[in-house]
């Protein structure tokens, strides 16, 4: 069991500005929270750095990565963050789990482009020991979430050699509510599916038991556990040890529900891997921010963005997400995954 120890602090008066009608039936006002995860696909610096495994990302690497194409990377990836789920609030998400990110050098440059600098965003990084040198990250709009504390948990399996990113655990307010956000990259399918799946098993076992001591010790806690788990909503690793459900009837007040589910079986993924959808992004939530009263933040909906600017529109990849390299080859996209984003609402009072 671990402890992370927070201060409360008051936010005075909040302004409510976004509201929306839920339904036609439905007259009173809501105020709403895009909250999101996205894979940022390899943003690398052009800078070697000798503790990172970064050697493919410099301008004489492999993939030449010079500083026109990192500014490019760095606009398409401001864009993107920006709409997300745009449809339903303009302006970005409050707040948004990243992976793939080489150090805080990389997202401070992301949140210095527009349109993000704007917005005025802020972020949690911690450098970690993975293998291919990249983290996850945590950013979050200053006027809507207020950081009270965080803490990586390192994935330690009986493979010593092996290292993998961090679990990130960040606790603060959303607009004066408390939740807490883990935000994950569990191990890849490198090797294989089979073989590679003991390392997500533990890296499930690992967040259902930052989970399990959450909801032990924070009466109501509201936690949203997000990332790339480079597995889909019905695999082992999600059903039989985060043990995400997928009927939200079924939820108890010590679960964990599942939203991705019917996505996938609807056949709606993140990413695409020779004609077939995955859906490795998703953000799964405690009881507490499920049901319907409206009093604090629940679940009103949960999407996938995956708008036309993001696909690749011509070839044989057509309909995939648009990334930055197809087949070793420069070609300027966004990413090889969608964002996956929640919708949470609250009644104004």
């Amino acid at each position: 069991m671990f402890k992370i120890y927070i201060k409360k602090i008051s936010l005075g008066l909040l302004t409510l500005l976004f509201v929306i009608h839920l339904s036609a039936q439905e007259k009173k006002k809501y105020q709403i929270a895009i909250v999101g995860f996205y894979n940022l696909e390899n943003l690398y610096d052009t800078v070697n750095d000798p503790n990172k495994n970064d050697e493919e990302f410099l301008p004489d690497g492999k993939n030449v990565w010079t500083g026109d194409r990192y500014k490019l990377k760095l606009q398409n990836m401001a864009n993107a963050i920006s709409r997300i789920g745009e449809s339903t609030l303009k302006g970005g998400p409050a707040f948004l789990g990243v992976s793939e990110v080489e150090n805080a050098t990389v997202i401070q440059d992301l949140l210095n482009t527009e349109p993000l600098k704007s917005l005025n965003y802020g972020y949690v990084h911690y450098d970690c020991r993975d293998r291919r040198g990249v983290d996850v990250g945590f950013l979050y709009k200053k006027d809507r979430f207020k950081v009270l504390g965080s803490k990586p948990f390192p994935l330690i399996t009986s493979d010593t050699s092996f290292y993998t990113r961090d679990q990130l655990l960040v606790n603060g307010l959303l607009d004066g509510e408390e939740v807490y956000v883990l935000v994950n990259h569990w191990p890849s399918r490198s090797g294989g599916e089979k073989r590679s799946a003991p390392k997500r098993v533990a890296a499930a076992d690992l967040a259902r038991h930052i989970a399990d001591s959450l909801i032990e010790n924070v009466p109501n806690v509201k936690m949203l556990i997000m990332g790339d788990l480079n597995d889909d909503p019905t695999d082992a690793s999600l059903v039989k040890h985060l043990k995400a459900k997928k009927d939200i009837k079924e939820v108890a007040k010590t679960d964990l529900y599942n939203p991705m589910y019917k996505l996938f079986s609807d056949g709606i993924g993140s990413l695409a891997y020779q004609d077939s959808w995955n859906l490795f992004d998703q953000i799964i939530i405690s009881y507490s921010l499920t049901g319907k009263d409206f009093s604090s933040y629940k679940l009103y909906g949960a999407r996938i963005f995956n708008e036309d600017f993001l696909k690749q529109k011509t070839g044989a990849y057509a309909g995939y997400p648009f990334r930055t390299y197809v087949g070793g080859q420069f070609v300027g996209g966004y990413s090889d995954h969608f964002p996956s984003y929640l919708i949470l609402a609250r009644e104004l009072k």
